[in-house]
């Protein structure tokens, strides 16, 4: 039986992502690849392995993750966002990546406000990152519930 209900629930997702394709011009289509195959494209660089959960108000891990990679050939650090598990269901994603001065970029940015469904990002440090710490903020709806993201310091040199 429990069987039966995941392979419902998968239908359901992918016809809830093939719907909101379809229905939705503004919303990002999805890759072909997986969320990791997506992000190793995105990002150029190595990921660190670790993976920043967004919170929902209860402190709970869930709605989405971001990721940090790091491109020893540019100095740059690189960031993104996803919606999790990746079914399209979240909305509003958005993410800041800041620079030790409080600096930031954002995705999307403030004056083109868009409605992300799957990811934020990929955003990139414009600054030679060796050395310096950069974090994280963001931000995405799930279910009428607001998860948000923020790490302390990372990357770090």
């Amino acid at each position: 039986m429990k069987r039966l209900r995941r392979t419902r629930l998968l239908a359901l997702g992918v016809m809830a992502l093939l719907f909101g394709l379809i229905a939705s011009p503004t919303a990002q289509a999805a890759p072909a690849k997986t969320a990791a195959a997506a992000a190793a494209t995105d990002c150029a660089g190595s990921w660190d392995g670790k993976t920043y959960w967004a919170k929902s108000p209860s402190g709970a891990n869930g709605g989405g993750y971001a990721r940090t990679y790091w491109d020893s050939s540019t100095k740059r650090n690189c960031a993104k966002f996803w919606s999790s598990p990746y079914d399209g269901l979240a909305s509003h994603i958005t993410l800041y990546l800041y620079s030790e001065d409080s600096d930031y970029a954002a995705d999307p940015p403030q004056e083109h406000p868009a409605n992300y469904h799957y990811y934020a990002g990929p955003l990139y440090t414009w600054f030679d990152a060796t050395g310096q710490c950069i974090h994280l903020g963001g931000s995405l709806v799930r279910g009428g519930v607001t998860y948000r993201l923020s790490t302390g310091d990372i990357r770090c040199g």
